[in-house]
This record gives C-alpha cells, sequence and structure tokens, in this order.
C-alpha cells in the first residue's frame, strides 16, 4: 500500500498539539469560540470523540485542519 505525505502545516500542529485536541485549543487555532466548534459538532461538521475513563470530549488535529481549510 503507497505511503501518503501529510500536509507540513498538518503536520506542524499535529507535533505541536498532538493527534487529539481540546475545543479550547481547537478555537485557540480558528480563531472561532468553543461555542461555534460545538456548534459545528452538533450540526455534524466537526467529529468529536469521547477518550478515556472520564470520557472527556477531544477533536482531531486534522478534522480540525480540515474545517479551516474549508472556511479559509
Amino acid at each position: 500500500m503507497p505511503k501518503t505525505t501529510m500536509n507540513p502545516e498538518l503536520a506542524a500542529l499535529i507535533d505541536e498539539y498532538g493527534r487529539l485536541i481540546t475545543y479550547p485549543q481547537a478555537a485557540e487555532l480558528t480563531g472561532a469560540s468553543v461555542r461555534t466548534l460545538k456548534r459545528e459538532t452538533q450540526n455534524g461538521r466537526l467529529p468529536c470523540y469521547r477518550v478515556g475513563s472520564a470520557r472527556v470530549l477531544r477533536l482531531k488535529t486534522a478534522d480540525v485542519y480540515a474545517l479551516i481549510e474549508r472556511v479559509a
């Protein structure tokens, strides 16, 4: 299976923040409010994931980056 190369900007974000980020971190990256990002999740445009035993919500950095690319 051929290996795909990752966008360098996305790779830099993952190096800095990790593969999963919080809503406040995503808000910092996008310039949108946490409330707006949660609305995007509720409307099905930004998936979120429950992580760990505390079941905290996290977003994939790649999904947030895709949202930035789609809007910008």
